[in-house]
C-alpha cells in the first residue's frame, strides 16, 4: 500500500532506548547490541531523565534521586521490508 499523497512506500519505525548512567555506556550498549549493524540511529537529543513508571494510579520512581541518561534510537523501513 502507498502513501496517497506522494506515493510512496509508508514506513514502519522500531524505537529502541537505551537508559545508562553515563552518555557513554549507553553508547557502548548501542555498538555491543549491534543497533548500528541493524540501521538504527540516534532519534534525538540525549540528556539526562528522572525516570518514571506510570502504572494507572500513579507513577513509580525508577532510579529514586538519580537521573539516568537515556538515549532513543530509531530504524526506519518500508512497510514492505518490515
Amino acid at each position: 500500500m502507498r502513501d496517497q499523497d506522494n506515493h510512496t512506500p509508508p514506513q514502519q519505525e522500531d524505537y529502541c532506548t537505551i537508559i545508562a548512567p553515563s552518555m557513554a555506556e549507553a553508547m557502548r550498549q548501542f555498538t555491543a547490541r549491534g543497533l548500528d549493524r541493524e540501521g538504527y540511529s540516534i532519534a534525538g537529543r540525549v540528556g539526562r531523565h528522572a525516570l518514571l513508571l506510570a502504572d494507572g494510579e500513579g507513577a513509580t520512581e525508577l532510579f529514586p534521586g538519580e537521573k539516568m541518561f537515556a538515549a532513543t534510537f530509531v530504524r526506519r523501513r518500508t512497510a514492505a521490508t518490515a
